[in-house]
């Protein structure tokens, strides 16, 4: 048998420089993989903050409609003119007032006062919220609203919306036309 065989036949394990090169290599292997992985993740999550936005307009734009068709819900079991979309105002152009007519002899005028329904829109601690005046209730209707800005075009109203969601921002212009 030869003396170099038997030198390295008899060693075992890693020399210092051995495992000082393998571990280096794994630590550049290991920053080179978390840079890629975080690559792939921002625009991931850029997608679910857009989704989100898209869910939280797809809210306030049903809430809107369903407010801005001229009729409110309540008055779908009640009589034709009960009810009825008679007057819209935008205060400071931020906040949407909505008049319906109401009581038992609905004179097709807004009142903004009882027995009339006022449903007011307006941005708070960026949520749109909905409060019916009349009936002293409100709820949020869409989350992640920055701002709320309101133009009146004469035949209508345009409105945009301006949402933000972990720093991605998405703007949503929506124009109604009177009834």
């Amino acid at each position: 048998m030869n003396t170099a065989d038997s030198k390295f036949a008899s060693r075992r394990g890693f020399s210092l420089t051995e495992a000082f090169i393998a571990t280096s290599l794994f630590a550049v292997l290991s920053a080179l993989l978390a840079n890629m992985w975080s690559g792939l993740g921002r625009p991931l999550l850029t997608s679910a903050h857009y989704c989100q936005m898209d869910q939280e307009a797809n809210l306030a734009l049903a809430s809107l409609a369903q407010d801005l068709s001229g009729m409110l819900p309540e008055g779908l079991s009640g009589g034709k003119l009960k009810y009825k979309l008679v007057g819209r105002t935008q205060p400071s152009n931020v906040e949407l007032w909505l008049c319906f007519d109401g009581g038992d002899t609905p004179n097709e005028l807004p009142d903004w006062a009882s027995p009339d329904v006022v449903i007011i829109y307006r941005v708070v601690d960026n949520s749109l919220v909905r409060l019916n005046q009349t009936a002293g209730t409100q709820f949020v209707v869409a989350h992640d609203l920055e701002a709320l800005q309101l133009r009146d075009l004469g035949t209508g109203v345009e409105m945009i919306l301006n949402f933000t969601c972990q720093g991605v921002s998405q703007s949503y212009d929506l124009i109604a036309k009177n009834p």
